[in-house]
């Protein structure tokens, strides 16, 4: 089955499912505009022979990042002279669209048919909610953990979500754009 194929049977499905603006690489790739359509899309997925759930990741898109008590090393390249500061070019002055949203990804695969399909979420990032998976795919059991605990993502159904890469000492989620770094017994 091609790509246009499988578009045209989800669409039949799902018509406000649409193909996103911009692809992941070649894969199918198509934008859901609500929590509710994932679980439905991802067990329709898995029917026509998507067996694993290669990858699920989020990002947010809320403008730079806040460096406020990060340790920072005022030369860190070894290669430019003492007090010297590489020039980089921030996101902002080159007009990114920052917003106040997280973009959620799912990676489903095809083993046999050696295919993938991409499912994108656009949520507004205060109090991400979205289904689990779990009950679907194995797979997404610590993925989810991990966008929980490193981007605040609550996966309502999963039945541990829990830390699973911060201590539990460390307050707030260190992958979100606000997030303020508190030193801490680790800081030296």
């Amino acid at each position: 089955m091609t790509n246009d194929d499988l578009f045209a049977k989800i669409q039949a499905r799902w018509p406000a499912v649409l193909k996103a603006s911009i692809p992941v690489k070649d894969y199918l790739t198509v934008r859901i505009a609500s929590p509710d359509e994932l679980v439905p899309l991802a067990s329709f997925l898995r029917d026509e022979g998507f067996d694993m759930l290669d990858m699920l990741t989020a990002t947010d898109h809320l403008g730079p990042v806040n460096m406020s008590g990060f340790i920072r090393q005022p030369n860190f390249n070894p290669f430019l002279p003492e007090g010297a500061t590489p020039e980089i070019e921030s996101a902002a002055s080159a007009g990114y669209p920052y917003r106040p949203a997280m973009d959620l990804l799912w990676s489903f695969v095809s083993v046999a048919n050696k295919n993938r399909v991409i499912v994108r979420l656009e949520i507004a990032r205060q109090g991400v909610r979205v289904p689990s998976l779990t009950g679907l795919f194995k797979s997404a059991d610590w993925q989810e953990r991990e966008n929980f605990d490193l981007l605040g993502i609550q996966y309502d159904g999963h039945p541990n979500l829990t830390k699973i890469l911060t201590p539990d000492f460390l307050q707030g989620h260190p992958l979100r754009k606000d997030y303020v770094h508190i030193k801490d017994r680790f800081d030296e």
